[in-house]
């Protein structure tokens, strides 16, 4: 894994809500930073069930559920920046 994977996967991540299949672009974003240890099974499952609603954005229907969507900053990382930095 590395800072520029990352930060690619982050971008997928914050894909713009509304543009077509973005929804099935951040689950695939999100599931590389579960496999990683880095996203929560809720956060991800919220993002599952949002990949087909490209309209929907996933972080405010975290905040909505209780769920803290900036798991990267929760986790003692600035969300957008590298491991490697």
């Amino acid at each position: 894994m590395t800072g520029e994977e990352d930060e690619r996967q982050l971008a997928y991540l914050n894909s713009p809500t509304g543009q077509l299949g973005s929804g099935y672009v951040r689950y695939g974003a999100a599931m590389y930073f579960y496999q990683s240890g880095r996203m929560s099974a809720q956060l991800l499952e919220i993002y599952r069930i949002l990949c087909k609603l490209d309209e929907v954005d996933p972080r405010a229907v975290a905040r909505h559920e209780g769920i803290d969507p900036d798991f990267l900053s929760a986790a003692g990382q600035p969300v957008g920046e590298s491991r490697d930095a």
